[in-house]
């Protein structure tokens, strides 16, 4: 399995796109990447608790190819191809991914 957490800044004023495009990478490793195991998508909050411009995905995949298979998929492709108008820096150096080790923990899939 391979569990990673990726971090990116939506440039000011292009929040509404940018979440478009994010959600159309989410339907889509939903309804065709059955390697796609967990993709959850988080807006950072500031102190008080307002959404920020930045954006912390959490996401496990079953295998490297599944992995790449996301990576391959239309809608990540578009997303690439718009980086620009949508998100600070490049593909290559606004994106913070960090791969993980899981080591324990549960998910909860309905709250206790």
């Amino acid at each position: 399995m391979i569990t990673l957490v990726a971090q990116f800044t939506m440039k000011p004023g292009k929040v509404a796109l940018a979440l478009r495009r994010v959600d159309a990478v989410r339907a889509q490793a939903d309804q065709e990447q059955p390697g796609t195991l967990l993709y959850l998508v988080h807006r950072v909050l500031d102190a008080k608790g307002r959404p920020t411009r930045t954006l912390l995905f959490y996401e496990s995949y079953r295998d490297a190819a599944a992995l790449q298979a996301h990576l391959d998929s239309a809608s990540w492709k578009a997303l690439e191809a718009g980086w620009s108008q949508c998100f600070e820096g490049t593909r290559a150096k606004g994106v913070k991914v960090t791969k993980l080790d899981r080591i324990g923990g549960f998910v909860h899939l309905q709250a206790p």
